[in-house]
């Protein structure tokens, strides 16, 4: 039988291999011992190296010896920048492996999901299947991700990779996250280095290149530092000088400056001022003179406030001195200048203005004498050229006035009709503008007298018209008047002059507006100074100038004017005992506008008015209106017309024998009737004169002359008793209380009302009218009530009447000259019965009353039945 069991040899040669494989065994244990204990080792010296050591060559060495340490073939750190991009910022590789540098970046981007202990602050090994193929071309089987965290948020990674799989015990793990955080300090230090060095770097070619000197000074030791262009401004070396408070003292600061200027710096220490500027001389190594700007901060306070640095720069304004000084020397020079040609100018105006004087004075004196009609003539265009001298003169010598700002206006009684009378024969005599019509459309609303300068105002407008006819190559200008506000003391006008030229483009507009606004200026040349003076006069007079216009459609310039109301009311005082309204008039003018004008003046009169162009046209509706028995009663012809003038067309209908009945016939024009009616047989058929521009007084008057008492047509101006005998009968011995404070208006009113036979009590203002009523309101049927009067206005005094004891329900009719939006409710809420608005027409004054009348008594038979 077979004996398997092994020898003793066999079994000893077992023991002694097993004996030697467990000797091996310990010899590795202990050689891995030492190898921890080594990287160990390592890790604790490198952290301790990396937290004195700051360069950059610490990192990469670092790198290196981590690779080593660790039989790793690649380290890198990785940062996240603003865009959350990750990118790498150092590395160390193996010779002859060369890694992707945008791997890492894209893994993180396509598999954020994929590594949440990276997200939470941990560590994480790179999982094979989530391995880049570049990495695994290299032959990387291993990666692992230490994140390194600042205030909860991943700044980077430091990647360590391996040819072979590997664990990583936890305390080299912790001691590795610490050398990653070290790494990312020193390269955060180094980055910071280098930061302050670029920046000390640039100031100091700044301060190089800068003609400015630093300095700083340490309070409590005395030391100054200069710079070296503090130094060079002063023409001294860098080491030529200590930096001390004596050295500014005694060489560089000027000897009657230097202890002004240490005294406020001390004073500003003590005061504990955050900074200061100050301006002073200093004084260049070659003896000239600097003036300084300094401007200082204090920094570095003490535990009191007090503070122990003090830093600032210093600049050299000597050449700004100067041309200070220069600048003032060539004022004084110019207000010299100034001054001598204002005192130049006002001589002038008195040597000029003295003959003048004398010229306009005897003119009006020999006025007075016994003259004939040529003589008439002659003196009345001298009268109109020196006029039109005196305004060249005036607009001339308002230069000194305007520069020197003694500019006044005048504030007295003008006939806003006369002033465009005057003008238009300004512009009419005018050899320059025999060519063009000036067309005048005065709204019927605005005021004929009025308190203002009338000179300066006959300036703007004269001004702006010789613009629109000398730069706008058109031949129609039209001057209208609006009026835009008004109350009890003052009305608001706004003048317009248009004309239908060549226009401008809006940047020019927009160009000459800004112009206006600063005051003053010039555009282009044309608009000369008198543009600059119309500007001030008008900014005087409350106003202001503004310009609308079209390339190729014309230019409308407008200014506002405030002017104050005359005492003697709005419109001039008519006897009108005649109504207009049964004419019929034909108006023959070959301007459209100009004839739109005269008809709607027209109209305002209530005339039946019919318009055409010419001379042949008028005829012919002359002709066939007496043929179908409605003729009309007058012609308002215009004088200056094409072909055939208005002599000549009034010659025609007088000398017509088909005509039934003939036409009055008013001829218009800006010339002098004289002008006109000189050696023309057939001045003697016109039956009336009448000066543009045409406005409803002058046309009333001059109808009114031209229809004597003896005229077949005066019947037609006679009311018809039909019409008026019943309204008549209300207003018999009807009782008024008239409450108005304008003398004027007081005899106006009692007139009209007189003429019915009503009875009038006039109160001079509210409270005199509440004062009255509250004694003899009994005695009255009516209250005409103005609205706005000294001590007690017309709302205030019809409350208090309503509130009263005595005839509380009387009729109040409200008289007002604003007639603005708005008035005739606020009329009827305060208490009043009916509403009448200045110029008051007796008509329809009659009328209100005589209805307010027919009311009442309606009322009282209703209650009575």
């Amino acid at each position: 039988m077979a004996n398997d069991d092994p020898s003793k040899e066999e079994l000893e040669a077992t023991i002694q291999r097993l004996q030697q494989e467990v000797d091996f065994l310990k010899g590795q244990a202990r050689a891995q011992q030492m190898e921890h204990e080594s990287a160990r080792s390592w890790l604790i010296d490198t952290i301790r190296h990396l937290l004195t050591e700051h360069n950059s060559a610490s990192i990469s060495y670092t790198l290196e010896q981590l690779g080593q340490v660790f039989a790793l073939c690649a380290c890198s750190l990785w940062r996240r920048d603003r865009q959350q991009q990750v990118e790498i910022c150092s590395e160390w590789h193996s010779a002859r492996l060369q890694l992707d540098t945008q791997w890492l970046d894209t893994l993180l981007t396509k598999h954020q999901d994929q590594f949440p202990a990276l997200s939470a602050g941990r560590h994480q090994i790179l999982p094979e299947a989530l391995t880049p193929a570049s990495l695994a071309d290299k032959g990387i089987r291993h990666s692992l991700l230490i994140p390194v965290q600042r205030n909860h948020h991943t700044e980077g990674f430091l990647v360590l990779h391996s040819m072979q799989p590997r664990t990583w015990p936890e305390q080299y793990l912790e001691q590795i996250s610490v050398l990653a955080d070290l790494l990312f300090s020193v390269q955060d230090r180094q980055q910071l280095l280098r930061t302050l060095a670029d920046r000390d770097t640039r100031f100091q070619y700044a301060m190089e290149a800068s003609r400015d000197g630093l300095w700083d000074w340490n309070i409590p030791s005395g030391h100054i530092y200069f710079s070296r262009s503090y130094l060079r401004m002063l023409g001294y070396r860098s080491d030529e000088l200590p930096g001390t408070l004596d050295t500014l003292r005694d060489y560089f600061l000027h000897p009657e400056d230097a202890e002004r200027v240490i005294t406020q710096y001390m004073a500003a220490i003590d005061n504990h001022r955050p900074n200061m500027n100050l301006e002073f001389r200093m004084l260049h190594q070659n003896g000239s003179v600097l003036w300084i700007y300094s401007r200082a901060k204090f920094v570095e306070p003490d535990a009191q406030g007090r503070p122990r640095r003090c830093v600032g720069i210093n600049a050299d304004i000597t050449d700004f001195i100067k041309s200070q000084e220069e600048l003032l020397a060539a004022k004084t020079q110019a207000d010299t200048a100034n001054k001598t040609k204002s005192e130049f100018l006002a001589r002038m105006s008195h040597e000029i203005r003295t003959p003048m004087n004398a010229i306009i004075g005897l003119g009006h004196l020999l006025q007075d004498t016994t003259l004939n009609e040529q003589q008439k003539s002659y003196l009345s265009s001298m009268g109109t050229a020196a006029e039109s001298l005196l305004h060249i003169i005036n607009q001339v010598l308002d230069f000194s006035k305007i520069e020197t700002g003694k500019i006044m206006l005048e504030n007295a009684h003008f006939d806003l009709d006369q002033v465009f009378e005057k003008l238009s024969r300004l512009f009419e005599i005018s050899a320059l503008h025999r060519a063009v019509d000036i067309v005048y459309d005065i709204r019927s609303d605005v005021p004929r007298f009025l308190r203002g300068d009338a000179s300066r105002l006959s300036q703007v407008i004269s001004h702006l018209i010789t613009n629109a006819l000398q730069y706008s190559t058109t031949n129609q200008v039209v001057v209208g008047v609006t009026r835009v506000k008004s109350n009890s003391k003052h009305v608001t006008l706004e003048f317009t002059i248009t004309d239908f030229g060549v226009g401008m483009s809006q940047a020019q507009v927009e160009q000459l507006q800004a112009i206006l606004l600063k005051g003053g200026g010039e555009w282009d040349g044309k608009a000369g100074f008198g543009l600059s003076i119309c500007n001030h006069l008008v900014s005087l007079m409350d106003g202001r100038i503004q310009i609308r216009s079209k390339e190729g459609q014309g230019c409308k310039i407008s200014f506002t004017a405030r002017f104050e109301n005359s005492h003697i009311g709005p419109r001039s005082v008519h006897d009108q005992p005649h109504s207009l309204n049964k004419l019929r008039v034909l108006i023959v003018d070959d301007n459209t506008i100009a004839r739109n004008i005269i008809a709607s003046t027209a109209h305002s009169l209530r005339m039946h008015t019919d318009t055409t162009d010419s001379a042949a046209n008028a005829l012919e509706k002359i002709r066939t209106a007496d043929a179908q028995g409605k003729p009309y009663h007058l012609v308002l012809m215009d004088y200056k017309m094409p072909l055939i003038d208005g002599l000549q067309a009034t010659a025609m209908i007088k000398q017509d024998s088909a005509l039934g009945t003939k036409p009055l016939v008013l001829l218009i024009s800006s010339y002098h009737r004289d002008e006109i009616f000189k050696d023309n047989d057939n001045a003697n058929l016109v039956d009336g004169f009448l000066s543009k521009p045409v406005s409803e007084s002058r046309l009333f008057d001059t109808i009114s002359h031209a229809i004597t008492k003896d005229h077949p047509l005066r019947d037609l101006m006679t009311p018809d008793a039909e019409e008026s005998g019943e309204d008549d009968e209300f207003l018999n011995h009807l009782r008024v209380l008239l409450v108005e404070d304008n003398l004027v208006n007081q005899q106006v009113a009692r007139g009209i009302l007189k003429k019915k036979g009503i009875d009038v009590r006039v109160a001079n203002n509210g409270r005199e009218a509440v004062e009255l009523f509250a004694t003899e309101g009994d005695q009255f049927d009516m209250i005409l009530m103005d609205l706005e009067m000294p001590e007690m206005d017309g709302y205030e005094a019809t409350q208090v009447i309503r509130q009263g004891q005595i005839n509380t329900a009387i009729p109040i009719i409200a008289i007002t000259a604003q007639a603005m939006r708005g008035d005739r409710e606020r009329c009827l809420a305060a208490g009043m019965d009916g509403y009448l608005s200045k110029p008051i027409m007796p008509d329809m004054l009659y009328r209100t009353l005589s209805d307010m009348v027919r009311t009442r008594t309606t009322k009282k038979d209703t209650n009575n039945f």
